[in-house]
């Protein structure tokens, strides 16, 4: 679930009121499908109070090792040192490879293509849903990122993983990352992004006998 403008502000105002840090792990923030994303924290700071994390891992592969760190001038020199403390330095070679590649345009070319190969699974899956599941899933808008959620009926979520796990699909649950209880919610949060929209459909056409306990 994307974080509104007004609440990014409001934690802005209070961090920079606290004198605290907000790390920003901007995951798959490449991926947005409808309308215009939201900026991030790091670029609406005004304080100097957001670490901005960032990763190639999903935009282009994991076993490239590259990540990164924006931090406020303040905090170069510290988080450099840490950093050869830590491990030395990451592979030269991958970094010098993806700069170019960045350079050359391509990394660009590169996330329109993919950006668009998923926003067709994500609306492959809610037809889907949608065909199969209505009895007992309920999707929510999701303008961006590699998984869907899906609100599921209050207390069914334990009953309805298992009989997706019986049927050979891994459905993972979302109530046990709440961490307030009163907005606890039953639910899974559906990976699209690495099947095809054949796998897909044959996925959720497999529990589409599942009924609520």
């Amino acid at each position: 679930m994307t974080l509104s403008l007004a609440r990014r502000l409001a934690l802005l105002a209070q961090a920079e009121k606290q004198r605290a840090w907000i790390v920003e792990d901007d995951y798959d923030s490449e991926f947005h499908y409808d309308g215009q994303p939201m900026p991030a924290m790091q670029g609406l700071d005004r304080a100097g109070n957001v670490l901005y994390l960032g990763t190639f891992s999903k935009s282009l592969f994991p076993a490239l090792r590259l990540a990164y760190l924006i931090v406020p001038p303040a905090l170069v020199e510290a988080f450099v040192t840490a950093r050869s403390v830590y491990d030395g330095h990451t592979t030269q070679l991958n970094q010098a490879v993806t700069a170019e590649f960045m350079r050359q345009g391509h990394f660009a070319a590169h996330i329109r293509y993919m950006r668009q190969l998923y926003r067709s699974r994500r609306d492959h899956l809610q037809q889907q849903i949608a065909r199969h599941w209505r009895h007992f899933a309920t999707p929510q808008p999701t303008h961006g990122g590699l998984q869907l959620s899906v609100w599921l009926p209050e207390g069914c979520e334990a009953a309805l993983t298992r009989q997706a796990r019986q049927a050979g699909v891994l459905t993972p649950g979302l109530a046990a990352h709440y961490q307030l209880d009163a907005a606890r919610r039953d639910g899974w949060l559906l990976g699209f992004a690495a099947l095809t929209p054949g796998e897909i459909s044959a996925a959720v056409a497999r529990l589409a006998h599942l009924r609520p306990d």
